[in-house]
């Protein structure tokens, strides 16, 4: 592992970890695959992008210019959900490795099972941090007609969420950080928990 995969991993489970520690939300770790064991996750983010990939391929052989939103939105949603599935492997270890199983009980992994469930955990909760930003993103930029308008990613407070690239570089240079604290702040209103 680089250097720079190290720092984006210690970095996106620390931002993981205070946000589950400051919405005071549960750590214990949900003893399930589904949407706990890192592997699993990896694997449904993948599975999401290549679905939004297929989508946005049929919606411009469609070929009208009426489309030409539907295709960008469909565009910024695979990049951001592909982005997504690469963070689980890279930033939160074993992104070579699948599993075939998907069966708790028959889990093949039994000897890092605890730790697969708890990098998967923190991985989701960095996940949602990004799926929140872009969301509070918007409803900054449009609080009157959001509901009608698509998440972009690209832009999202100075962050590039479908870049791998530009959510390390984001680590570097401060940008995650102004990211992070606007998610947390916008959070912590809506949860009822003082600032």
């Amino acid at each position: 592992m680089s250097e720079l995969q190290d720092l984006s991993a210690n970095t996106a489970e620390f931002y993981a970890t205070d946000f589950v520690k400051q919405l005071r939300l549960s750590s214990e770790v949900n003893r399930q695959c589904e949407w706990t064991c890192l592997l699993w996750s990896k694997e449904h983010w993948e599975d999401e992008a290549k679905k939004t990939q297929v989508n946005l391929q049929l919606t411009k052989e469609r070929g009208s210019h009426s489309l030409n939103a539907a295709t960008e939105s469909l565009s910024q949603q695979a990049k951001f959900l592909n982005t997504a599935a690469q963070m689980y492997g890279r930033c939160f270890g074993f992104p070579e490795e699948s599993c075939t199983v998907k069966n708790f009980d028959k889990c093949p992994f039994i000897q890092r099972r605890q730790e697969l469930l708890v990098k998967g955990s923190l991985a989701s909760v960095f996940v949602t941090i990004l799926h929140k930003a872009a969301m509070y993103v918007l409803l900054e930029e449009h609080p009157l007609d959001s509901g009608f308008i698509d998440e972009r990613y690209d832009d999202v407070y100075g962050v590039d969420l479908t870049s791998l690239k530009d959510i390390e570089a984001s680590f570097l240079d401060g940008r995650f950080d102004t990211l992070y604290h606007a998610v947390l702040r916008r959070a912590k209103q809506l949860a009822g928990i003082e600032t």
